[in-house]
């Protein structure tokens, strides 16, 4: 199915959703569906294989949704950096969803990338009383805490508008500029910017597509 996949044009898979699978465990088990918090411990012995399939294809490894202990696994597995197409950071804000500090360095030292995501649970803890609500801002400090714990070149922006993903001033792709303004104020330079707004995430996809043709170059010459 991964070369398939590919075929079609895809270039990164993520390996769970909400509930375990049968590459992986998820950061957020589904009792409904028969989960205990943890199936496999990590990857299991087909997503092991199946990261080594992706490197080979030139896929991408996402690692949003999945557990802890897959997140690192994956790392550890992967020849190619690792991608959270849609996470946050869980010092500023406790989720299962979101990554700490040990998942972050370890997503620095494969030269994965992890991709700020417009989700209001994921940016602010819950207030006792009233409703939960984020915006622009929550997410660029989000960013900042990347940005100082890893650099630049490890961060990205995502928004999610089709998975529920909304800020109070980014509800669509017409608002996109309010991130941009944001990121100004700061005091971020345009290539820093442009570098979040997507060429991150496309040196990830070139790193992809280079391992995947150097493992084809080593099996011809194996053969």
């Amino acid at each position: 199915m991964l070369d398939a996949f590919a075929q079609r044009g895809a270039r990164y898979v993520t390996l769970t959703h909400n509930g375990h699978n049968a590459l992986a465990d998820a950061a957020i088990h589904r009792p409904s569906l028969g989960d205990t918090p943890q199936k496999h411990g990590g990857l299991s012995a087909l997503g092991r294989e199946a990261v080594q399939r992706m490197n080979r294809l030139g896929l991408l490894v996402d690692v949003s949704h999945a557990s802890k202990q897959t997140m690192l696994q994956a790392v550890a597995a992967s020849a190619t950096p690792i991608v959270a197409s849609h996470s946050c950071v869980r010092t500023l804000c406790d989720h299962p969803r979101n990554l700490d500090d040990e998942q972050l360095d370890a997503l620095g030292a494969s030269g994965g990338l992890i991709q700020i995501t417009a989700m209001p649970a994921f940016l602010k803890p819950k207030p006792e009383e009233g409703r939960r609500s984020a915006g622009v801002a929550d997410l660029v400090d989000h960013i900042d805490y990347v940005v100082r714990r890893l650099g630049p070149a490890y961060v990205g922006i995502s928004s999610d508008f089709d998975g529920g993903g909304a800020l109070e001033d980014w509800q669509d792709a017409t608002q996109g500029a309010n991130i941009t303004a944001e990121l100004l104020r700061r005091g971020y330079d345009r290539s820093e910017i442009a570098a979040f707004w997507g060429e991150n995430f496309l040196r990830l996809l070139q790193k992809a597509e280079q391992v995947a043709e150097q493992s084809e170059i080593a099996a011809h010459a194996a053969d």
